[in-house]
């Protein structure tokens, strides 16, 4: 019935205000020589009118300008942040009373509209990943009056791609594998040899091993690493989850891809996409289609993605960009990765969030009388996740490989002791 009363040009307002002043007009205006009621009658009648032409005016001349839009290019919009689409209309200022608005009816968009030199033009910021092959839009024209209203639709042809945001992230440290390297270790000695290399410390790094003495002199982390007969694996395969609250892992995949802390030689995927990525052009598109995927089967390509990269290569290293809300992809993910370690390979799980609160401590009356309100969450983010939901997913995938949490909202990375306690608190 919204669809269908769209075009029709008064609103409940307008038609009210028009009978009121019509009936006072002709019945106490003119009947009875009301002076009062034939002014007030008079200019309601005239006000409805003059709107409800400028209206129809208005909506013939954008109807008539959208028949003949040219066709827009692709378009790359990042979520949380406001992308001038290159659409505009005009102000329409040579018609009186004329209010001109629009929003995306599909795919789902907040639209900001901007006016400069004449035009109404377009920005969105967009909440959610995806790629969608048409815009649909719903202008609205009216009078400033609310009395009269038409909303068209409007179809628009165009490719659009919404890719995730990195938040405040600015680095994700993912740690390097080691393969087998040329040299030979000693027969009677530890294949990973004594502690004589040193290099930057990184989250993660066990905290007896940091040379305390540097620290104090140079004010720089180092720790002891040992000195192996092994070389660094060449190719990282990298896959994301998709699940739900899963926009902050990947934006914290996307980071990693395009900073290269995956390495030289990676490969890419993610549920929803049969194909893998080797260049970045295709991982943000594989992470921009894992949008698609509904949430009770994320995290179940995962196997068929290790089983495809480990007939193509050795799986030497597999780092997996996972929720921080636990769902039904955490037990497919335990599933199919705990053989992983078990063919000479090692795999390091990224947990993505948008900020950690401890749980609400509410007594049962205040939980039954008093509804909570919704958070204020911005455009592009998703609810921060409580520190038993992260905990929980924690101590889930440690059990199979090494863990770091992200938080995109405030740039930081949890590791080492930070997880311990977020783990003890999951298992509470």
């Amino acid at each position: 019935m919204t669809r269908a009363m769209g075009p029709f040009p008064i609103t409940p307002l307008g038609l009210l205000v028009t009978l009121g002043c019509a009936h006072a007009l002709i019945n106490y205006g003119f009947g009875q020589i009301d002076l009062v009621l034939l002014v007030v009658g008079a200019v309601g009648v005239g006000i409805a009118a003059l709107g409800l032409l400028a209206t129809l005016t208005g909506a013939l001349v954008l109807w008539l300008r959208q028949r003949n839009r040219p066709a827009e290019g692709s378009l790359d919009v990042e979520c949380g942040y406001p992308v001038a689409t290159g659409y505009w209309l005009p102000r329409l200022r040579w018609l009186p009373f004329v209010a001109i608005s629009w929003r995306w009816l599909e795919p789902e968009a907040q639209v900001r509209i901007v006016p400069q030199r004449g035009r109404l033009r377009e920005e969105v910021i967009a909440s959610r990943r995806g790629r969608v092959g048409a815009v649909v839009r719903e202008l609205e024209i009216g009078d400033i009056f609310g009395l009269s209203q038409i909303r068209l639709r409007v179809a628009e042809q165009r490719k659009v791609r919404f890719v995730p945001s990195v938040g405040q992230l600015q680095r994700v440290d993912v740690i390097r594998g080691m393969a087998g390297g040329d040299d030979i270790s000693h027969p009677e000695g530890p294949q990973e040899g004594e502690l004589y290399d040193l290099r930057a410390y990184t989250p993660g790094d066990p905290i007896r091993f940091v040379l305390w003495k540097v620290f104090a002199r140079t004010r720089q982390l180092v720790v002891r690493a040992p000195e192996r007969a092994l070389s660094p694996i060449r190719q990282t395969c990298a896959y994301l989850v998709a699940g739900g609250s899963d926009e902050p892992a990947a934006g914290a995949a996307r980071l990693a891809v395009e900073l290269g802390a995956l390495g030289t030689d990676w490969v890419l995927g993610a549920d929803g996409s049969n194909d893998d990525a080797t260049r970045k052009d295709q991982a943000v598109d594989v992470l921009a289609r894992s949008a698609e995927v509904q949430e009770p089967v994320g995290g179940k390509g995962l196997g068929a993605f290790l089983q495809r990269r480990g007939q193509a290569a050795s799986i030497g290293r597999a780092v997996v960009f996972v929720p921080g809300r636990p769902g039904p992809w955490l037990t497919s993910v335990t599933e199919q990765c705990k053989h992983v370690g078990g063919r000479g390979g090692r795999i390091d799980f990224v947990v993505g969030t948008d900020g950690i609160t401890p749980p609400p401590k509410r007594k049962w009356l205040a939980r039954l009388a008093i509804r909570e309100a919704a958070p204020d969450i911005p455009p592009g983010a998703t609810a921060p996740v409580t520190t038993e939901q992260v905990g929980e997913v924690v101590r889930t995938l440690s059990s199979i490989g090494n863990v770091i949490v992200v938080d995109r909202a405030a740039g930081r990375v949890f590791a080492g002791g930070h997880l311990t306690a977020l783990g003890a608190k999951g298992n509470q």
